[in-house]
């Protein structure tokens, strides 16, 4: 199953290089290159290069380290090593890279390179690209099914959080919590640590006001919207869900700021389906804020892209010019800041559908279900 996945995103992207005139194609991302190898490593200072060729067997170009671990893996490549970072006169990497892509005419390369990187590399023609983010973008039947996973796992996280918080718990609590989604994951040999991430966290008020601010881990939850989070990376597949929670009833103020979020995510999700603009789902959502007096109080775009990275394309965002798909997936977030009071922002991994959509995480959403009222 996973070879023949990846003999498909191999296939599928030298189609791609036929159709853009290139002889040779240079990727160095480890998360690209993740993508046609299922390869995990650490990189440190020492570059890996996937170059693909059309019609040519993959050719990876990696330290001497490596070489015998990158033998181990699924697809059929080439393997090609350099000595050391730094190696002597015609052992470093780029030599040993440029020696191997002098034949070719046209070499693209995926332009999330590393600018070091980059100036070393000497083409006939060297193309900056962005052919690999482009495929990323839609998901495969099989990327699917393991983002699905990824994101009931995340719903499991959060209906962990919310039977574990309580008024006066330190923040340190809720971070612990992945400890134990990590030691399912060993315990059912379902864990690579290389390619899985783990963040359980709540930023309590007032703190939530700043989504991507670092709470206290001795800050303490109380009263106020207070913000939950999982966040995960999964084996290379990735998820989010995350909830503004209460754990006192909330003021009018609270409840009206609440039901403002609620409604700006509903405007977006009213829109969403493939080949509608990934602005204008933005645009529904920070419109309505905005109309509605709050514009001072947005921080962010309404989402983003989710797959291999927590973050990736499409951005659902007003300076973009993507063009939703099927099969894509995203976030719909947005959120409402309110400085010394707190934040408001569910979060949820969606798939784009032909007609419309499909939640893949399912945690509580309505204000009923968000109060927590149990105590420890």
């Amino acid at each position: 199953m996973l070879k023949h996945e990846l003999q498909n995103r191999m296939d599928r992207f030298q189609k791609t290089m036929e159709t853009h005139s290139l002889d040779s194609y240079i990727i160095t991302a480890e998360e690209d290159i993740w993508y046609f190898t299922n390869i995990t490593y650490k990189p440190e200072e020492r570059p890996f290069f996937l170059v693909i060729s059309p019609n040519q067997q993959p050719v990876l170009v990696v330290p001497k380290l490596e070489e015998a671990h990158v033998y181990k893996g699924i697809l059929d490549c080439k393997v090609i090593t350099y000595w050391e970072y730094p190696s002597p006169v015609g052992e470093n990497w780029y030599e040993v890279l440029n020696d191997l892509i002098k034949r070719f005419e046209r070499t693209g390369i995926e332009d999330n390179v590393k600018t070091e990187v980059f100036l070393k590399i000497k083409a006939k023609e060297l193309i900056p690209s962005k052919l690999v983010v482009e495929q990323r973008k839609t998901k495969s039947l099989y990327e699917l099914e393991k983002i699905r996973w990824s994101a009931g796992i995340s719903d499991r996280a959060m209906e962990m959080i919310f039977k574990s918080v309580y008024t006066g718990a330190a923040v340190v609590e809720s971070f612990a919590l992945s400890g134990s989604i990590q030691s399912e994951l060993m315990r059912t040999k379902q864990f690579d640590p290389l390619s899985t991430s783990l963040l359980t966290a709540v930023w309590p008020a007032p703190v939530s006001s700043m989504p991507h601010s670092v709470p206290n881990f001795d800050d303490r939850l109380g009263k106020g919207p207070n913000v939950a989070m999982a966040y995960f990376r999964i084996n290379g597949y990735a998820s989010e869900c995350e909830r503004t929670f209460f754990l006192e009833k909330p003021t009018k103020e609270e409840e009206e700021l609440f039901h403002y979020m609620m409604n700006a995510r509903q405007r977006s999700l009213n829109v969403l389906k493939a080949g509608v603009r990934a602005a204008d789902v933005d645009s529904e959502a920070r419109n309505y804020l905005v109309k509605n007096g709050l514009g001072g109080n947005l921080l962010h775009r309404t989402g983003h892209g989710v797959g291999l990275g927590n973050h990736e394309a499409p951005f659902v965002a007003e300076g973009s010019d993507e063009i939703l798909e099927e099969n894509m997936v995203i976030t719909i977030e947005p959120g409402i800041y309110i400085d010394g009071v707190g934040g408001y922002r569910h979060s949820d991994t969606i798939l784009v559908t032909k007609g419309g959509y499909e939640f893949l995480t399912t945690a509580p959403t309505e204000l009923t279900d968000v109060i927590i009222k149990g105590s420890k």
